[in-house]
Parts: structure tokens; sequence; C-alpha cells
């Protein structure tokens, strides 16, 4: 997983679209729970882009656009719109309902046979919120009133992630979850706080969180690299919420990082960076080979062009000399030769 998915100043945005980019089969479980829609694996997923407009929402600065945050096309007919929102911000169901606009203005705009006119389907949006607040909603609604006083509510679901305890994250393998429980413990680690959070409950919740990785690729829901890309955002998500706590955060990167690399990893990694090694050399030597292909159509271009230059340099001395012989025949017979 690229260092860029998972910097910056909004890490929790950047941990989502980094899981979504890295391992989108890893949004089914979600659209299970949220939608009851069950993808098989394998199913087709296209990352689409959609960028809109930022006028509406800051007219006293300058335009600009924005892109929504994750926007998709599974199994070539299901679009989904995934927003990641940090705090209860009310305006949200706005922002949506113009993104939702433009993607399905974009994307599933299309004549309507039935009834004449165009027709345009709505994503199946979601806005997700890793850190928990009562005052979140259960769903974003608004009412919107047509001209001819017709009525239609947008509503779209939210998903609180605080609100699954690990059990219920394991059992419907919502593994996407995972690298932001750890905001849960948070408020625990408040100074003013009488009941503190102990090195020794951060050991046991990180511990539980590594045992429903392990389990779940050992169940064949995540493969070896995507518990390790888990394994590397689950520590990341760590150094934030940990940063003023460096005991904490050292106790975590202890449980998350080997310490020791057993003779078996150590061979497996060097067996890998040997096939990249040998693939990189063979893909130079084909380059050097196909250099050289090309330099030798080139000499045998040259030659044939010296070939026909010496044809013709051949052809231009036997007329030289044959004019030469007329001339010394004309001479012969006192015939003047033509001007």
């Amino acid at each position: 997983m690229s260092e860029k998915h998972v910097t910056g100043g909004k890490l929790w945005d950047e941990i989502l679209k980094a899981i979504v980019d890295a391992m989108p089969e890893q949004l089914f479980p979600l659209f299970k729970e949220i939608y009851g829609k069950d993808y098989p694996k394998g199913t087709s997923i296209t990352l689409l882009a959609t960028e809109s407009s930022t006028y509406q929402e800051s007219p006293d600065t300058p335009p600009g656009s924005r892109l929504s945050d994750i926007t998709l096309l599974v199994n070539g007919t299901d679009y989904y719109h995934l927003e990641c929102q940090m705090h209860n911000d009310q305006d949200i169901v706005i922002r949506m309902i113009a993104y939702d606009l433009h993607f399905a203005m974009q994307y599933t705009t299309s004549a309507d046979e039935k009834q004449g006119g165009f027709v345009m389907h709505f994503p199946r949006s979601t806005v997700i919120y890793p850190e928990k607040n009562g005052k979140l909603p259960d769903c974003l609604r608004c009412r919107i009133v047509f001209p001819d006083g017709s009525e239609h509510i947008y509503q779209i679901p939210t998903v609180r992630i605080q609100s699954y305890s690990l059990q219920e994250i394991h059992e419907k393998h919502l593994d996407l979850f995972l690298p932001y429980v750890l905001l849960r413990l948070r408020p625990r680690m408040n100074p003013r706080r009488k009941s503190q959070l102990t090195k020794k409950e951060l050991t046991d919740f990180t511990a539980q969180v590594i045992l429903i990785l392990e389990d779940e690729w050992k169940q064949g829901y995540l493969t070896e690299r995507e518990f390790d890309d888990y394994i590397n955002l689950f520590r990341r998500a760590a150094d934030r919420v940990l940063k003023k706590h460096a005991d904490f955060r050292k106790e975590v990167d202890l449980m998350t990082k080997p310490l020791i690399e057993l003779p078996s990893v150590l061979q497996k990694r060097l067996r890998t960076e040997n096939d990249a090694l040998i693939a990189d050399l063979a893909e130079k030597n084909k380059q050097l080979a196909d250099k050289d292909a090309e330099l030798a159509d080139k000499d045998v271009e040259l030659a044939n062009r010296n070939t026909l230059l010496a044809d013709k340099d051949a052809e231009l001395a036997n007329k030289n000399a044959e004019l030469a012989r007329m001339k010394e025949l004309l001479a012969q017979y006192h015939i003047p030769a033509a001007t």
C-alpha cells in the first residue's frame, strides 16, 4: 500500500480511501449490512470519480471544485456513493444531495422510453461516521418540494462505526471498521476523566483486533496482503489517537510490528525480492535486445542504401564511359558533336 494513501491532515478519510483503493471487495460486507446486497467474491468493481463545484457552498470564495469521497459501480449495475464524516455536520445532507444529483447526471441519466424525456437514478449513498457522538442521526433526511407541490423525501442511511462491538464487526466481517476502533478509547485518555485507560486495557483491546484479523485471514475473508494492510492502517491510526501517549503508542507498535523475522519469513521475503530482481533484469535485457534489434534493422537499412548508391554510381560511370566512347567515335569520323 502506498504511503500517500494514509498521510496528510485527513487521516480518517484517507484510511477509508486506502482500503477501497487497495481492497475494494472489503466494501461488500458493508453493502450487505446497509442495503442487504450480497455480492460474491470476484464481482466486478469500478471506482468512479465525480467532481462538483464548490461555489454554492462558499459563494464568497473563488469558485473551485471538489471530489465526492468514494463513488463506484458494482456488478456493472449498482452505483454507490460513500462519504466519511467525523463530526455531526447538519449540512452534510445538502452536500450529499448535490453530489448525488451531479453523479446521476454524469453516470445514470438516460432517455425515458416509457414516459418520454429523461430519467436519472441516484446512487445508493451513505455517510460513515468513524467517531462516537450521541447526536449522530440514524439517517439523513431532506424534504424536497417541487414547484407543482409534489414532494420527495431524500433519505440515506448513516453508519456509526463505534456502535458496533468488536464481536459484531467480526461476525459481520466488517473488517474495514477495525482501523477506526481505537477512536472509542480516546475519551478515556482525557486527563480530567476519572476512569483512565490502562496499558493492560489497551493491550487486551489491541490483541482482540489482531485476533479478529488473524481469524479473518485463516477463514479466507482476507488475503495475507490484506491482513498486512489492515495491521499497517491500525498502527497508523494508533499513531494519531495515541500521539500524546508515547508509552501507549510504543505498546501498540510492539504488538503490531514483529520484532524477530523468522527464518521462514526471511526466506519468503528474500525469495520475493529475488523474483522481483530477476523480473526486473529480464525486462531490462528485453529492452536491450529490442534496442539491439532496432540498431540492427537500421544497419541493414543503411547497408541497403549504400548498395543502392553504389549501383547508381556504377550506372553513372557506365553512362559516362559510353558518352566518352561516342565522342571519340564522332571525332574519328569528323562528325561534330551535338551541343
